[in-house]
């Protein structure tokens, strides 16, 4: 197939453009990102608090107001589970096991910094010991663990996840409509407009599962389900990688493309909030596995949870926000897709190696 001087320079410009500008910048930008969530994660003071309606020592406890004292100090968040709860108990049985207890007993109490872990048990030590043992923190020596998410993994998913063809096919069909229709400016306008819809649609939806499916995710065998679900992904994204387009395959459904394609052609404000918020709804088959496998991971992670949500999916619109820039700035939507398309297997391929990961995480395998 010939091809014209006119596209080979225009591939050669988006390449030069891409590997010599963007990426530095996307590298910039993301390791300000490690940073923040870094900042963020860091000082955080879990506070896990079992105990029963029905129980005189954590009554002698809430009597003696060290909750309520503890919450005073900064960093310190507590979370308080009444153990008659199926969901409270088994999170109350984990710990256990983790801690070697045999028999158990309330009241319980977990402290959680920076990854390690330490317990009170009974109504005395909760009193006089909690504030001490926060302010100055040891880790037990524990020889089992709880599996818990890093930063690292948050952010190693979320840029995999980022990079995932179906999240650039309609941001590059909307920038080019536009820029057949108007200025680079209202182009560059749109798309960003376009990408914090995408953003907020996902961050609402991930905080909306975390307050009223949160504690069903963090049940034992709904995690296991979650993760053989997201392993079977990962089996359909490496048959992608080997046999583009045969057979099931974690797409945007055909029907959604031409409403897609007619509110990208309207252009105007409640149009691209719109075409942005049907995106992110139609592209959850696509991009939604690795998401809801960090959701499961999460979900009983506290205030830490809420920060790595937020850190994973502004690292998940990232390479959004780069193409609409560079876009503005001359770099043509024809060979950006055309490196999307000559690439996309190797992004299911690294998605898939990353849902692996996650299942094997939320399965127990390591």
């Amino acid at each position: 197939m010939k091809v014209s001087r006119f596209g080979l320079r225009s591939e050669k410009f988006f390449k030069d453009v891409f590997f010599n500008l963007i990426m530095k910048r996307f590298v910039f930008l993301l390791g300000l990102l490690f940073l923040s969530g870094f900042a963020l994660a860091l000082p955080i003071t879990d506070v896990s608090y079992f105990y029963s309606e029905s129980c005189s020592h954590c009554e002698s406890v809430a009597d003696s107001g060290i909750l309520e004292d503890v919450i005073e100090i900064e960093g310190v968040v507590v979370g308080k589970y009444e153990v008659t709860s199926p969901v409270n108990r088994e999170k109350y049985l984990e710990y256990l096991e983790m801690f070697g207890i045999q028999g158990g007993g309330i009241p319980f109490l977990v402290v959680e910094q920076g990854g390690e872990f330490n317990h009170l048990m009974g109504d005395v030590p909760i009193i006089n010991d909690l504030e001490n043992l926060i302010l100055d923190f040891e880790g037990e020596d524990l020889s089992v663990g709880v599996r818990e998410l890093s930063l690292w993994m948050v952010i190693g998913a979320a840029l995999i996840d980022s990079i995932n063809p179906c999240a650039f096919g309609v941001l590059l069909f909307l920038m080019a409509v536009l820029l057949s229709m108007g200025s680079a400016k209202r182009a560059l306008r749109s798309g960003m407009v376009y990408t914090f819809v995408i953003f907020s649609v996902y961050l609402l939806a991930g905080f909306g599962i975390m307050r009223f499916a949160g504690d069903f995710l963090a049940l034992s065998n709904v995690k296991m389900f979650v993760g053989i679900v997201i392993l079977i992904g990962a089996l359909i994204e490496f048959k992608d990688f080997f046999w583009e387009g045969k057979g099931i395959s974690l797409k945007i459904p055909k029907f959604a493309g031409p409403w897609l394609e007619s509110w990208a052609k309207k252009g105007g404000l409640f149009s691209l909030i719109v075409l942005g918020a049907l995106v992110a709804l139609v592209e959850l088959p696509c991009t939604g596995g690795i998401y809801l496998a960090i959701l499961s991971l999460i979900a009983s992670s506290g205030v830490k949870g809420v920060v790595y949500l937020v850190l994973y999916n502004a690292i998940f619109v990232l390479p959004l926000v780069l193409i609409s820039y560079f876009v503005y700035k001359g770099a043509k939507v024809e060979a950006i897709n055309l490196w999307v398309q000559n690439n996309k297997r190797f992004m299911r391929l690294a998605a898939g190696i990353v849902m692996v990961l996650l299942a094997a995480s939320l399965l127990g395998w390591f």
